[in-house]
C-alpha cells in the first residue's frame, strides 16, 4: 500500500474471545488514495496478545479499499450484500479481505496476507456503527448526502438482482 492521508477512524475490540484468531483488533481510517485522490478507508487488524490485552499493531495486517469496493463494504453493512471477497492487495498482490454478513449476529471479517488470517466479529450494534462511519465516507466519495447514499445502494441491489429477458430487448 502506498503512502496515504490518514484521517478519521474507529476502533473496535475483541478481546473476550476464546479462540486466539478471533481475539483481533479492527480499525477502520478513512483515507485518500495517493494517485486518483479518490475519498476511501484504509481495514487494519491485528491479535490481541493474551497476557497485555493490548492490540500488536506492529504486525497488523491491513490493506486500502478501492472506490468500487468502498461501495460493496457499504452494501453489505446494510444488508445489502450476503459476502464479499476483495484480493490481491498489496505491493506482492497477497493480501485479502472477506467479509460475511450474518444478518442479525452482526458481520464476520477476515483479513489474510500471504496466507496469515485473522478474523474479527461485529456485534449487530458495532456493525451499524461501522455502518454509519463507512456510509459517511461514501457520501463524501459521491458528494451527495447519505440519505442519497442509502437511496442509490438500495436501487443498485435491485437492480444487480434484475434479471434481463433477451426476448423483450427492442
Amino acid at each position: 500500500m502506498s503512502e496515504s492521508r490518514f484521517e478519521e477512524s474507529v476502533t473496535f475490540y475483541a478481546d473476550r474471545q476464546k479462540d486466539e484468531k478471533k481475539r483481533t483488533a479492527l480499525n477502520i481510517q478513512y483515507s485518500v488514495r495517493e494517485k486518483s485522490k479518490e475519498l476511501t478507508v484504509n481495514v487494519e487488524m491485528a491479535k490481541i496478545l493474551q497476557f497485555s490485552n493490548e492490540a500488536e499493531w506492529s504486525n497488523k495486517i491491513y490493506l486500502q479499499l478501492s472506490k468500487h469496493e468502498l461501495t460493496d463494504f457499504c452494501e453489505l453493512l446494510f444488508g445489502l450484500k450476503k459476502s464479499i471477497e476483495f484480493n490481491y492487495h498489496g505491493p506482492n498482490k497477497n493480501k485479502g479481505l472477506t467479509v460475511h454478513n450474518n444478518d442479525a449476529k452482526g458481520v464476520m471479517l477476515v483479513i489474510s496476507e500471504a496466507g496469515n488470517t485473522l478474523q474479527h466479529l461485529l456485534s449487530h450494534h458495532q456493525r451499524i456503527e461501522l455502518g454509519v462511519f463507512i456510509i459517511r465516507r461514501q457520501a463524501m466519495a459521491w458528494k451527495i448526502s447519505v440519505s442519497d447514499v442509502l437511496a442509490i445502494l438500495r436501487q443498485s441491489s435491485v437492480i444487480s438482482r434484475t434479471v434481463i429477458n433477451p426476448k423483450l430487448n427492442v
